[in-house]
């Protein structure tokens, strides 16, 4: 049988210094639309728990 750890494997580091200058910069802009969406839904998810709290609020 395989040994567990051995069926899983780690992916490989990304080595920085081997990308050229158009990879890095598509990696910029996809980590920039990442980060857009991620503070999207972070709103999204703070508005909803403000609008529990004032309809849960306690008098």
């Amino acid at each position: 049988m395989f040994d567990e750890e051995e069926s899983i494997k780690k992916p490989k580091p990304l080595d920085f210094d081997d990308l050229s200058i158009e990879e890095i910069e598509e990696m910029i802009d996809d980590h920039k639309s990442e980060i857009s969406n991620l503070e999207a839904l972070l709103k999204k998810k703070k508005d909803k728990l403000k609008l529990a709290d004032t309809f849960f609020k306690k008098n």
